[in-house]
This record gives C-alpha cells, sequence and structure tokens, in this order.
C-alpha cells in the first residue's frame, strides 16, 4: 500500500513539475524557497494551471509561502484540495 502512495505522489509531482516548467519556464522549481523565486503573476498562473488540472479550487489565500516553499508544499496542496473535495 505505501509503495502505491509514493508512486502516485511521485507520478503526480511530475505531472504537477512538467505542467508548472512548461508555462513559467523562468522559474527555478528546484528552489528550496519557490515563492521568492516568484512575482504575483507567475503565482497566480501556478494557482490557475492547477485549479484547472485538477478542478479543485485553489485561490490567493492558498498562495502562502508555507504553501509554495517548494514544488512538494506545492503537491501537498494539492493533494490536500484533492481530499477535501
Amino acid at each position: 500500500m505505501q509503495e502505491s502512495v509514493t508512486f502516485y505522489y511521485r507520478d503526480m509531482k511530475e505531472k504537477i513539475l512538467s505542467l508548472l516548467e512548461n508555462e513559467l519556464p523562468t522559474v527555478d522549481f528546484s528552489s528550496q524557497f519557490l515563492f521568492s523565486e516568484m512575482d504575483s503573476l507567475a503565482v497566480t498562473t501556478v494557482l490557475a494551471i492547477l485549479s484547472d488540472e485538477y478542478k479543485i479550487k485553489l485561490d490567493s489565500e492558498d498562495a502562502t509561502p508555507k504553501n509554495f516553499m517548494n514544488i512538494d508544499t506545492i503537491v501537498n496542496l494539492v493533494q490536500t484540495k484533492l481530499n477535501q473535495k
């Protein structure tokens, strides 16, 4: 069971990373403090892409340094929203 959860997480992370890198090629998604790498338009773009892709509601309240610390925290945000559906 743990192996399938790990596989699902890794797949989701790769998909999210691919989506975001395609739309925001100048952002360094390997950064450990991603929030500081992005301007407000980039943050809004991330929220819109993920909302559309996963059919979840993400808004400005979700755009916190904690949620945008790195790609893993973004994936965790998406998973949390999916679990709340």
